[in-house]
Formats: C-alpha cells, structure tokens, sequence
C-alpha cells in the first residue's frame, strides 16, 4: 500500500505512528540480532571472551541505548505504554550488559515476545483495530518480573489522565466515623480476602461509602467513593478478585488507619493518588449493565469512563506471532496474487510459477492462522487442477481464489490471526 495514501487514511492522532512503525520494528529487530547473537555465541565462548568476571557487554549496552530512543519516539507520538514495555525492555538488556554470562534463550525469547507483543499491537492501531493498550500487560508483566520490579500493576499501561474529581454523594447512606468502621471493615476485608463472596464484597462497599459520606468534600471523600465502587462492582461479579484487586484491601486499611494523623496533608500525597488511579482503574474495568449499583454509576459518570477505557490484561494473544513472518506472508500474497491474476487472464507462462508461490503461502497460513491449513491445502488443490488441466482456471474458480487472497491479505493488514470467524470463512 502507498505510504502517503495510507497516511492521508489515517486517524490524525494515529498518523505519526504510522511514520515511526518502520523505524521501530528495524530498531526492535538489531536488538533480537544482538541478544542472538549472544546466544548463538555460547556460554563457553562468552567465559573465554569475558572471563569469569564478566565486563560489562558493549554491543548489549549498545542495545539497551537503541531501546531507549525507540520508547522516546513511542512517547512523542503519544503512546505511553508501548513505551513502558520498551523501558522495560531496555531495562532487561542493560541488566544483561553488566552481566553477559547471564544472556540465555529463555530470557532472549521473554524479550523478543514482549517486542513482537508491541509491534503487532501498532500493527493493530494503525488497521483501525480498537486494542486497547491492556493487551500489553502480560509481556510487560513478564519483562518487570525478570527485571524484579517492586510494582507490577495492569494501571502503569492504563492510558488515562487521573486527576482528583468530585463524585455525586449517594442518597440516603448513613455517614459513619472512621473509628466507627476501622473494626467492622478489617472484620470484613479479613473475610473477604480468605473467602471472596458478593456478601462480603457488598458489605465493603457499604461500609466504604458511609466512611465517605462521613468525610469533607475532597480528596479523601474521593478516594473512599472509588473504594465503595469498586467493592459494589465485585459484589455485582462485574470484576474478577484477582491479586491485584486484594491488595487493595490491604492499602485501603493503611489508608483508614492514616485518618486525621497529624501533619497529613490534602495535597500532594503521590501514595493516595497512585492508589486512588488504581481503584478508577477496577472501576473502569467494570461495564455497567442495566441494574449496575449507583457507586459504579457516579463513578462512571464523573469521571466520563466507557468500555473503550476498559480491557483484558489477562489476554496473553499478542506476541506469539514474529513480525518477519507477517512481512514474508504479506509478500507471498503478493506475488501469488499477481500470478494467478495473470493465468486467470490466460497468461500461460505465470501457471509454472503457482505451484512453488502456493506452496510458499500455504506455509505461511499454516503458520500464522489457528485454521489457516485448511485454506491453505484449499487453496494448493485449485492450483493442482489448474495445472493439471493445462488452460485458464474457469470463471467461477478465478473469482473464488482471488477473493480468497484479498481476505489472508486484509487479514494480515489488520494482524488478526485469531478470530472466531475465520474458520467458516
């Protein structure tokens, strides 16, 4: 496709990234050389080459500083989590340079599938595809493990601007004192995190939204609104109760106790609002149904959340693919497009070339789509018989072959590799 065409196509916003996706999967692919080549080079051979007290590796550090300038891109053009997996990512092979005996495949391979996770995700972006950016968190989650990261959260890819809002008070809930519910609500969080249940969930959110009801207008009256919201939403079975989500209870209790302590200020508390953005979070991930609580509603409601702001950062889907194997299939398409279009037409001397450029794709559709080897045999039955009959393919065949390419080419286009519905097609 044309470069300026597919630009003009674009979303404004997306445009620039557009502009940058080359540059990006070049860079990503001199870093998978480098850390390769490491490995191919062997354990033995880097002892011999560095010693047993291992210098710091200059083509890794050289690497990790290539890294570091493609995140600065993806931050300019306005995507902050494919730039956090890339600072992870850099953070990884920097960790590496200084210890070059440590580089082995598994650790290679962790690295390359969280890159190809990020190449596929713009691939996406820019196919008009509305991934949203959570898709990200099982690669980037695996990179902070490897770098032992203290936080690990789904919210450091959660591409919203948090500030403190105002939420609507809800009607008719009873204020209680923080020293009225600090007993009953470790009581109940204690339940909760040993048996997670609606009941002890809704009894949470209760007792989160009287504290609120209790407390001035501003940041903590907030904070304990977003609580309640969240806890209403698992007492819906609207959130799963993952980890992330019970430790929150552990944070919310510190909270409670901190209460009216001396000296505590409203303002500039970065430990409340990083745990007031990860509780806006869960409520984002919560899509209201008719009959969701009126917490999640008022929340939703200030804070202008929408399933567009939701996502599963369970989905581990992207990264499995390498980006070099959509490139060859994009070109095979291509080519077979080109030659069966001129045997359709009667062009006799493209028919000895079908054979060999539909056994190229076949391999690819085998490769990349979950039922791609049923079209695939599909498709290399039709160029048999055509070969074999020694004449143009009929009408009808022509049509149905070429239709099929302009669906794997579209399919590749917009990297979806795993849709349901590809099978039936």
């Amino acid at each position: 496709m044309d470069s300026a065409l597919r630009d003009s196509e674009l979303p404004a916003d997306l445009s620039p990234l557009a502009w940058v996706q080359e540059e990006l999967r070049r860079s990503l692919e001199a870093v998978h050389k480098t850390l390769r080549r490491m490995v191919r080079d062997g354990n033995d051979n880097r002892v011999t080459a560095f010693g047993s007290d291992a210098q710091p590796s200059v083509p890794l550090q050289q690497a990790a500083a290539q890294l570091h300038q493609v995140s600065g891109v993806l931050s300019l053009v306005g995507l902050p989590a494919g730039a956090a997996v890339l600072r992870a990512a850099e953070a990884a092979v920097a960790r590496l340079a200084e210890r070059p005996l440590e580089v082995d495949s598994g650790t290679v391979d962790l690295i390359e599938r969280a890159d190809f996770a990020l190449l596929a995700y713009v691939a996406r972006l820019l196919a008009g595809s509305k991934t949203s950016a959570l898709a990200l968190y099982p690669s980037y989650r695996a990179l902070q493990e490897l770098n032992r990261a203290e936080r690990i959260h789904p919210a450091d890819l959660w591409p919203y601007d948090f500030a403190w809002r105002s939420i609507a008070v809800e009607p008719g809930v009873l204020p209680r004192s923080p020293e009225a519910v600090r007993a009953p609500f470790e009581a109940a969080l204690l339940r909760h995190m040993r048996e997670p249940s609606s009941a002890h969930a809704a009894n949470l959110s209760g007792l989160c939204a009287g504290l609120a009801a209790a407390l001035p207008a501003g940041q903590g009256r907030t904070l304990w609104q977003l609580a309640a919201a969240v806890f209403e939403g698992q007492a819906l079975k609207l959130l799963r109760s993952d980890a992330y989500a019970k430790r929150l209870g552990s944070k919310l209790l510190h909270e409670l106790r901190l209460i009216g302590a001396s000296g505590r200020s409203e303002q500039d508390d970065p430990q409340r609002e990083r745990l007031a953005q990860d509780l806006l979070f869960f409520c984002a991930q919560c899509r209201l149904t008719q009959g969701a609580g009126p917490r999640l509603t008022a929340v939703h409601e200030a804070y202008r959340l929408t399933d567009e702001h939701g996502g599963d950062y369970e989905d581990a889907s992207l990264g499995s693919i390498d980006p070099a194997w959509v490139f060859q299939a994009k070109r095979r398409v291509m080519a077979a497009k080109e030659s069966w279009s001129s045997a359709a037409e009667g062009d006799q001397h493209r028919l000895t070339s079908l054979d060999e450029q539909f056994a190229g794709l076949a391999e690819s559709l085998t490769r990349l789509f979950p039922s791609g080897e049923v079209l695939a045999q599909t498709l290399q039955r039709a160029v048999v018989a055509t070969l074999r009959s020694r004449s143009t393919p009929p009408p009808a065949l022509a049509m149905e072959i070429a239709t099929s390419l302009l669906y794997v080419e579209a399919a590749l286009e917009d990297a979806a590799f795993d849709q349901p519905e590809q099978a039936d097609r």
